[in-house]
């Protein structure tokens, strides 16, 4: 599985010179890459995309449509090698049978009727605001961004153990993401995932900044 573009947490989008030895790996080693476009749709123009490149030779193209309309909207699509098609129908007709066609239909009016492109380029918009002032707040606060700040979520290293900070930063009312929370086995780590809507408020960052200070002092 392979998030080529706005990665989670870090924000990272594929440079095609990574993208191109990928493809060079999956030739050689004989194995298909599932794309997992996710965040596609709020991502910038002409980012890089495995499936794009490759046109569907080793790679397998996912998409959907509930990060950007409604979380219930639980409608995708796949496209995939030809050999595979049969294969990837069955496992979907198995597993869960069918999509509520009046999702479907709600999904191909706002395609139709050009509302969901309209929304996509506000998001983008309104996304970008927020992260510009959201990094602008973190940096203020001392924090350092360990990876470059880019769609929807920022890693921030924090210099404290995230897992603690978590459980103060809650004692105060505020929940976060701890950076251990993302790591496929559980560990101290320094770095958090924020989300650059909703860390807009500068009470936050003057509330993460004390409780900082407070687990600096105690070691």
């Amino acid at each position: 599985m392979s998030v080529s573009v706005l990665h989670n947490p870090t924000g990272y989008s594929l440079s095609p010179g990574s993208a191109h030895q990928i493809l060079q790996l999956a030739e050689r080693f004989n194995f298909h890459v599932v794309e997992d476009d996710t965040y596609g749709h709020i991502a910038p123009e002409h980012a890089t995309r495995l499936s794009s490149l490759d046109g569907l030779k080793r790679t397998i193209y996912v998409n959907g449509f509930a990060k950007i309309l409604a979380p219930n909207w639980r409608i995708g699509y796949i496209a995939t090698p030809p050999e595979l098609v049969d294969r990837l129908l069955d496992t979907k007709l198995l597993s869960t049978l069918t999509t509520p066609s009046i999702l479907e239909k709600a999904l191909a009016l706002c395609i139709e009727q050009g509302q969901l492109r309209r929304h996509a380029e506000r998001m983008r918009q309104r996304i970008a605001t927020a992260r510009s002032r959201s990094v602008q707040l973190a940096l203020e606060a001392g924090c350092t961004f360990a990876a470059e700040p880019s769609g929807m979520f920022g890693w921030v290293d924090t210099g404290v153990d995230t897992d603690m900070l978590a459980q103060r930063m809650l004692d105060e009312g505020y929940l976060i993401a701890p950076g251990a929370l993302f790591h496929a086995t559980r560990r101290p780590c320094t770095l958090m995932r924020i989300n650059f809507a909703n860390t807009l408020d500068p009470q936050f960052w003057r509330v993460w900044k004390r409780v900082v200070a407070e687990s600096q002092a105690r070691g």
